[in-house]
């Protein structure tokens, strides 16, 4: 069935996958933030039940989470989710983390791709991937074996997994060259980079918003970041991730308001 919102657009559904500590809830987070700081409005869905430090829920607090952990209970509070986002013609986004997750487990049973875009929903499937080979493992097995291969796939190189001193180029050299890279490019995948913040560490671990963090708002622990930090933070937030953003295809995100700034202050 073809499903429009009120704006004429099909709804958009991002999922982000990848192994563990790759950076995918980083990298929504953040996605989230600036996507909001510029007038989206859509549903944060939090299925990451390893993480309980620096999840979704942490930095939106109007995120939903499912009420029980129980992995088939999880697979259910899913599938509920998916039915509702075609029926209702929202936009989310869902973190579902890494490892064995209830949404693996779903895409083994029915071919969830081909029936969220028969249900008229744009799936957006983002890789995160680090430098490391093993980190296309998720990658490799969704597109070899078809099981998770919609026709809007992001991958997204974490240029934070990027040893000091090294350029993107360098380090994702292999990753790049993989097979499974090759097809999903040949079918159509775009690949960004995500610039690097030296300090990230000590923005999320304060719980803080990175408009807020470049703008000297104290955290968790009641301390703001330093100055030098602060600026860290201003030029990544204000010039290199918006740059980042601007490569994904306008169509895979959750549409954004052409009369808000999203400056961040």
């Amino acid at each position: 069935m073809e499903n429009r919102n009120e704006n004429g657009r099909k709804p958009v559904l991002m999922i982000v996958v990848g192994r563990q500590r790759v950076g995918k809830t980083s990298f929504l987070n953040a996605l989230t933030q600036h996507l909001r700081e510029r007038g989206a409005q859509f549903t944060v869905w939090d299925a990451d039940q390893l993480n309980e430090t620096n999840n979704m829920s942490v930095f939106h607090t109007d995120a939903i989470r499912p009420a029980s952990s129980d992995p088939e209970d999880v697979k259910a509070w899913l599938e509920a989710r998916f039915i509702e986002i075609a029926e209702q013609g929202y936009d989310a986004v869902l973190d579902v983390g890494g490892g064995d997750t209830p949404l693996a487990r779903l895409i083994k049973d029915v071919p969830l791709a081909a029936t969220l875009e028969e249900m008229g929903v744009r799936l957006v499937v983002v890789h995160v991937l680090g430098p490391d080979m093993a980190d296309l493992d998720y990658l490799d097995r969704f597109d070899r074996n078809d099981l998770f291969a919609p026709e809007a796939v992001l991958l997204v190189r974490n240029g934070g997994l990027v040893l000091t001193g090294r350029s993107y180029d360098v380090a994702f050299e292999q990753v790049s060259k993989h097979p499974s890279v090759l097809r999903v490019t040949l079918k159509g995948a775009a690949a960004v980079t995500m610039p690097r913040l030296s300090c990230m560490a000590e923005v999320t671990d304060r719980k803080l918003g990175f408009a807020d963090a470049m703008n000297g708002a104290s955290g968790a622990d009641g301390k703001t970041l330093s100055v030098f930090d602060r600026a860290r933070v201003r030029k990544w937030w204000t010039t290199d991730f918006p740059t980042m953003v601007s490569r994904i295809p306008s169509t895979w995100l959750p549409e954004m308001r052409s009369d808000a700034t999203g400056t961040g202050g």
